[in-house]
């Protein structure tokens, strides 16, 4: 399977130093083993418990993840500022209770909470990378985040 839209991957020991190298001004999504956090970009300060963190802005992003906490980090960078990848974009609408949300703060329909580094966010851009097999059949073999739409930007 040809996947160009990797610029580069790898094993990584110091998560932080990646992210500063690859990134800059970026946002970032981080899972771990008991929370889910979103936040502008900044320096990671529970790596152990970090399962997947992926940083992005509008040309780039870098994704991080480990199955578990037990394994070594891994990474994938794409660069779409070097590269012309087959892609399909698609705007996904983010889970909000717009009577209760306010600025930062969101609350999804199901009650629960949750912020975002960005004020008045209603949609999510996705960016899904299109491979193709021996034969020329195609296939999305990845996704990354591009970026949050708000109001004008939908």
């Amino acid at each position: 399977m040809n996947r160009d839209y990797i610029a580069e991957s790898g094993t990584v020991d110091d998560v932080n130093s990646l992210i500063k190298s690859k990134i800059n001004n970026g946002n970032m999504v981080m899972m771990f083993t008991d929370k889910f956090l979103c936040s502008g970009q900044c320096e990671i300060s529970d790596i152990r418990h970090l399962l997947e963190v992926r940083v992005f802005n509008r040309d780039s992003e870098l994704k991080i993840m480990r199955p578990t906490i037990a394994d070594k980090f891994t990474y994938r960078f794409i660069d779409d500022s070097a590269n012309q990848n087959d892609y399909i974009e698609e705007k996904h609408y983010l889970d909000i209770d717009e009577k209760k949300s306010d600025g930062f703060e969101y609350t999804a329909t199901g009650g629960g909470k949750y912020s975002l580094p960005v004020e008045n966010a209603e949609k999510i851009l996705i960016r899904n990378y299109i491979s193709y097999d021996s034969q020329g059949i195609a296939q999305i073999t990845d996704y990354r985040i591009v970026e949050y739409l708000c109001g004008e930007e939908k």
